[in-house]
């Protein structure tokens, strides 16, 4: 007969586990693609957007718009979505009146936006075309003319544009350059707050070199995503798509037929598979009572984790994940699968990620027992004060990005150690962390500064009876 405490921690176990599945079904059902149409980014205060102006088909009626966009005129200018309109009662005959909206109250369609896209445009030209502005109804797009001034394509790109579509870190800023056959000649990326090391990883994999050539029409199109950085070229595929959907009235004066139904998506290629077999087998190994492992045995795993989940995919699990769906992110088969292992470590065995997995802690844990030389005698924080210390941390971080502080997502050194950027101050910064902090106070980042760890240990300490104590990362 099972003792009543441990009947209860068992049965808190399987209710986490059924909780977790049930999180995964309701992910999954709601999984299929909900794209919105991206909108101008419009501040609600401005009152230049409340003024509404009576336009009507008779003559010295109405005020001067620039354009006209509105129902009930004589001369119908065919008037679609993204912009302002009045919803009015069912009448007779359609109401003669609406919003007008122009350079002067918009600001997609300012002299302003206007330049700043045409800087753009020039920043990044692959073929030294002439530029020039050509405004439209709800969008500024750009003219590719050589020197003879014949047609030679197109630019456009999503920096005007409130953009449903986010990557690891939030929205993506991208642009890009079209032939005059209406084929993809470039896509950039602008801006955004993605990991800088996600970010040279997808251009040092040749990602957008993928998109050259892909005709802007009404199929759907695939290209490989890259592995380690699913999350950012997906993203990069979404806000294109979204970007040609938000396009599709100046495109349609250009390509032979409006691009309604155009689509890139950015998929795994079949690798993620021995991918996700290797994962598998490191909690596999870690989890296997049959087979008891010597403190040798679980170096070597230690290594291997490194090897695999550092040195050849450079793919971190973190708190973000776990943030990722709330925020309508749709996780890909190998992100979920990785999720799903690292919580069920989490509420079975005492947090089996942070003990064994993740290579971050265990480069750290390496190199603390190889240079014990180098520790220091004292330290001034308790393991107590630590991880007061490292709660608070979590708590702030998970409070900020929740409030909008997209680019503290960021916070995480392990895309930046493995991406091996001799250039980037960051990548010094994790490896000094590695190969010195580390020697002087063993696993300081683990203990004081990871707010995945936070979050694992406590769910682990949640599921784990009060009369066990086990340690956990922040008291390796």
């Amino acid at each position: 007969m099972i003792g009543r405490p441990r009947a209860v921690w068992l049965w808190r176990r399987w209710l986490a586990t059924v909780v977790l599945a049930a999180a995964l079904i309701g992910f999954g059902l709601q999984a299929t693609e909900r794209r919105e149409d991206p909108r101008p980014r419009i501040h609600l205060a401005d009152p230049a957007h409340q003024a509404p102006c009576l336009l009507d088909a008779r003559e010295g009626s109405g005020c001067d718009t620039g354009f006209i966009a509105a129902h009930g005129m004589t001369e119908d200018p065919t008037w679609r979505g993204d912009g302002y309109g009045l919803l009015g009662q069912s009448l007779p005959a359609p109401a003669p009146f609406g919003l007008a909206v122009d350079a002067r109250n918009d600001p997609v369609l300012s002299d302003a936006a206007g330049a700043a896209l045409l800087a753009r445009a020039h920043a990044h030209e692959p073929d030294a075309y002439r530029l020039e502005l050509r405004p439209g109804a709800q969008l500024i797009v750009v003219e590719r003319r050589d020197l003879q001034g014949r047609y030679r394509g197109l630019y456009l790109d999503n920096v005007a544009l409130e953009s449903s579509v986010r990557g690891f870190a939030g929205p993506i800023k991208l642009g890009v350059y079209l032939d005059e056959q209406g084929r993809i000649r470039r896509l950039v990326h602008l801006d955004s707050r993605e990991t800088p090391s996600y970010l040279r990883q997808v251009e040092a994999a040749g990602f957008y070199a993928h998109f050259s050539g892909l005709p802007v029409d009404r199929a759907e199109h695939r290209v490989d995503a890259v592995s380690g950085a699913t999350l950012t070229s997906r993203a990069l595929a979404a806000g294109l798509t979204e970007l040609v959907a938000a396009a599709e009235e100046p495109l349609g004066d250009y390509l032979a037929a409006p691009p309604r139904s155009f689509a890139v998506v950015a998929r795994l290629s079949r690798d993620w598979i021995g991918h996700a077999l290797l994962l598998l087998g490191l909690f596999v190994l870690a989890w296997q009572r049959r087979w008891p492992l010597s403190g040798a045995d679980w170096r070597l795993h230690g290594l291997l984790a490194i090897g695999v989940l550092g040195l050849m995919l450079n793919d971190a699990f973190t708190y973000i994940t776990l943030m990722q769906p709330f925020f309508g992110v749709t996780l890909s088969a190998f992100a979920t699968l990785y999720l799903v292992l690292v919580l069920l470590g989490a509420i079975w065995d005492d947090n089996t990620y942070c003990q064994h997995i993740c290579p971050f802690g265990q480069a750290q844990r390496l190199v603390a027992r190889w240079d014990r030389g180098s520790r220091l005698s004292r330290w001034p924080l308790s393991h107590r004060r630590m991880r007061q210390l490292r709660q608070l941390l979590t708590l702030v971080l998970i409070v900020g990005i929740l409030a909008g502080f997209e680019r503290w997502r960021g916070f995480e050194l392990f895309p930046d150690l493995f991406g091996f950027d001799s250039g980037s101050l960051w990548f010094l910064l994790a490896l000094f962390l590695i190969l010195r902090v580390s020697a002087w106070i063993p696993m300081l980042w683990c203990r004081l500064l990871c707010p995945t760890g936070e979050v694992l240990d406590t769910l682990a300490r949640l599921m784990r009876p009060h009369s066990v104590r086990i340690k956990t990362c922040n008291e390796q």
